[in-house]
């Protein structure tokens, strides 16, 4: 019992930590040290900035939750592969708005065959 609430308390005090790091840097202060360092924080940061515009962007392509869920996952594991290799370091926001978008696009068409054919079975 006592562990759970440790572990809630811990998991509560990187959050406030996290929010207070992120607050006085620039995104491309933060994806720098990402970058650099590695900084599970400055990551945590970019996240909670732009994780609603990734989720909008999303929800907007894709009629289904769980597909939107998947692209939005997808985004921001495409920025860890690929942070080295954003050359606007302070547009973060209109790269994610990008691959975001494209990402979508690509599990809707995926998506358009399997939809098709289920519309087309008969019902039982």
């Amino acid at each position: 019992m006592l562990s759970g609430q440790l572990d809630a308390l811990a998991r509560h005090v990187r959050k406030v930590a996290g929010a207070l790091y992120a607050r006085d840097l620039s995104d491309g202060d933060l994806l720098e040290r990402f970058v650099a360092n590695r900084e599970e924080a400055a990551f945590a940061a970019l996240m909670e900035r732009h994780g609603g515009l990734v989720w909008s962007v999303c929800r907007n392509v894709l009629p289904r939750w769980a597909d939107a869920e998947d692209a939005f996952q997808a985004t921001f594991l495409i920025l860890i592969r690929k942070a080295p290799s954003v050359r606007k370091r302070g547009a973060i926001a209109s790269w994610l708005y990008g691959v975001a978008y494209r990402t979508a696009l690509r599990a809707k068409r995926s998506a358009a065959p399997r939809m098709r054919k289920a519309r087309a079975s008969p019902h039982v």
